[in-house]
């Protein structure tokens, strides 16, 4: 991210495998903490215009953190590295780096996966709710029941060893599709997302993608009643919002649903002003019980 030194606390953490993991803040951390996880491939710079954001500041602490694997944290190339329970580690680490207690999560795309993470490996009550944002909820088959044919088309090619050329456009495609109007991007933007794929090999963005997880634990959360809300996005390219919806409506008990009319993958970007007020409010009514 790009903020200035007195808006962000920037801090890099070793985790319980020592794998080092980037981590930021923003705020007040006297607030209620939402904490972002950014999805395939990318990392926490995605959320850097919702960090500069007051009607979040203003009522929230604002955590975010570079999963394994990806962008400035630590990048294990072996299975061993990417089992769920590193995975919630992380999220662990984070949380005590930062003295959090009971956040949000707001979970984007491929980020959604964590949650099934914390939830199976973390006590229950360690997270006070969750927002899906056009978000995977778990691994396995729910991949491809919620990707669309276009990403499931593309996946492969980002995962590619044996084609540099391949590999890299694929990249970029994976990046506009993200966007409603990829073309009239800001530069700066749009390469920075590019580079940010860039950093991660594919045999680590493969085993990302394609490690075990259990996510019996969250449906125990979602059934005994874990505040969900599920933001998804008409027009999405990678994401199928109905199949998101249908499938968290399989297990979740209190569960929200906000769908924003030909929106793209990046509502906190497309349609910021009304992602930041549904967000605000589902998380006031959270954090309030």
């Amino acid at each position: 991210m790009t903020l200035s030194a007195p808006d962000l606390v920037e801090k890099t953490l070793a985790s319980s495998d020592g794998t080092s993991i980037y981590a930021v803040a923003a705020g007040n951390p006297k607030h209620s903490a939402l904490v972002f996880i950014h999805g395939f491939g990318l990392s926490s710079l995605v959320f850097e215009g919702l960090f500069r954001e007051p009607a979040l500041l203003d009522k929230f602490y604002l955590v975010s953190y570079d999963v394994r694997g990806n962008g400035r944290s630590g990048k294990p190339d072996n299975p061993e590295a990417h089992q769920s329970s590193l995975y919630a580690a992380d999220f662990r680490a984070v949380l005590k780096a930062f003295e959090v207690t009971k956040p949000l999560i707001v979970a984007w795309s491929m980020g959604g996966i964590v949650v099934a993470d914390v939830c199976a490996h973390l006590p229950p009550g360690t997270i006070s709710g969750v927002v899906y944002v056009n978000a995977a909820p778990y691994l396995g088959e729910a991949l491809v029941k919620v990707g669309t044919p276009y990403i499931l088309e593309v996946l492969p090619l980002l995962l590619s060893t044996d084609n540099v050329a391949t590999s890299c456009e694929a990249r970029i495609k994976f990046v506009e599709a993200c966007f409603s109007k990829p073309d009239i991007l800001p530069t700066q933007l749009k390469w920075s997302w590019i580079g940010a794929t860039v950093m991660q090999p594919p045999l680590v963005a493969a085993l990302t993608a394609g490690r075990s997880q259990d996510a019996s634990k969250l449906f125990e959360a979602a059934e005994g009643g874990l505040p969900a809300l599920a933001i998804t996005s008409t027009a999405d390219l990678i994401i199928q919002g109905k199949n998101v919806e249908e499938m968290l409506k399989e297990h979740f008990k209190n569960l929200e649903v906000h769908r924003i009319e030909n929106g793209s993958h990046t509502p906190f970007i497309d349609d910021k002003e009304e992602f930041v007020k549904v967000l605000t409010e589902f998380a006031k009514k959270t954090f309030q019980g």
